[in-house]
């Protein structure tokens, strides 16, 4: 398992699949999203239909989701797992069982569909798990992203960090900010132009990109890096550039550069629908020297 449970108890025999999702009916409401994303990454890796329903008990070959206790920080992603002829997933959050689910799924790729009977009681060792992608200085499709949030998922990481801007070296281009790569990565309505032609993201893409990770327990960290590493803004609005320490750096004593960045955050955190729809955004703020 990666990463490995943290406690595991074995027993004798193997549980075999029935194809029914039992979901307890005093939480089903809350428990039906993590059903039918089950479900769905089920038929994709097994080629097999499971059916959602619901019932106060699983028979033999069901996996049966419930809750239970009371949601502390201790226990929010803490869940149990019992494996005999049938399986019970329990969690004090939809959370905690839906990493349950991702367990299921690792056990069932290594036993061909079957899942080894015990005992697992699981939790993460750290609160947020996750990377870094620089898209900035190398461009991925929209879909690699997709996929890269279904894979971290599945290791139960959690924090998708998009590092939306960036350019290179000078050095490496002949000490000439005309020839430095330098790019920005998200469709901008109110600066039209500023995102790199052919090669970034529409809005809607990105909500929907994060719409999934929910789904999938993973928080997209949106970073628009300032006021280093602003090559892509600067040579967009060139006043806004920093005389003393090169054109990839803002100049902070220069009052358009703060309309500029007010206007370019406001426009992804404003309206009843922002583009950011997390409740963390990362500024960069690094190597500004």
């Amino acid at each position: 398992m990666i990463p490995a449970l943290q406690e595991w108890k074995g027993g004798d025999g193997y549980w075999r699949s029935s194809c029914r999702l039992v979901l307890d009916p005093r939480y089903a409401a809350e428990l039906n999203p993590v059903a039918n994303t089950f479900a769905e990454d089920l038929a994709v890796m097994f080629g097999r239909k499971y059916k959602v329903a619901e019932g106060v008990s699983a028979c033999s070959g069901d996996i049966f989701l419930t809750l239970a206790g009371k949601e502390t920080e201790e226990n929010r992603e803490k869940y149990y797992l019992d494996v005999s002829d049938r399986m019970v997933l329990t969690g004090a959050t939809t959370q905690a069982v839906f990493w349950g689910t991702r367990t299921i799924l690792q056990m069932m790729e290594q036993y061909d569909g079957a899942v080894p009977q015990g005992v697992a009681v699981d939790w993460p060792n750290y609160p947020k798990r996750g990377f870094m992608l620089d898209v900035g200085r190398k461009f991925v499709p929209i879909g690699f992203l997709r996929d890269y949030v279904k894979i971290m998922s599945y290791y139960k990481m959690n924090c998708f960090q998009i590092h939306l801007n960036d350019n290179g070296f000078k050095k490496f281009y002949g000490n000439d900010w005309s020839q430095t790569p330098a790019a920005f990565r998200l469709e901008s309505t109110v600066f039209p132009g500023l995102a790199t032609e052919g090669a970034h993201y529409s809005k809607k893409e990105f909500v929907e990109l994060q719409m999934l990770a929910e789904q999938y327990g993973v928080t997209v960290l949106p970073e628009i890096d300032v006021p280093a590493h602003s090559l892509a803004f600067t040579r967009y609005k060139p006043e806004i550039a920093s005389k003393e320490y090169g054109e990839d750096h803002l100049d902070l004593f220069n009052p358009e550069t703060y309309l500029f960045l007010d206007s370019l955050f406001a426009e992804y955190l404003g309206g009843e629908n922002p583009v950011f729809r997390g409740k963390e955004v990362h500024i960069g703020t690094d190597e500004y020297d």
